[in-house]
């Protein structure tokens, strides 16, 4: 999903998965933790399933990412 197709409530909530990416796994760094989502497969999954994925908890988001960068799934 390109960002100009992108809504907003799908916006938002892209911001919302890039704070959490931020503050449990780049000290805070918003720029590296959207580039380092943005250059996964993370992007699409949240981009493209929004439906589903942003039902999601907090918990759960961390450690699907937790698990992605383990694997270096980027």
């Amino acid at each position: 999903m390109t960002a100009q197709k992108m809504s907003a409530e799908i916006m938002e909530y892209v911001v919302w998965i890039i704070e959490i990416a931020a503050m449990e796994f780049f000290n805070g760094d918003k720029t590296t933790a959207y580039d380092t989502i943005k250059k996964s497969k993370l992007w699409k999954l949240y981009t493209d399933h929004y439906e589903t994925t942003h039902t999601l908890g907090k918990e759960y988001i961390v450690e699907e990412m937790r698990e992605i960068f383990c694997k270096r799934e980027l």
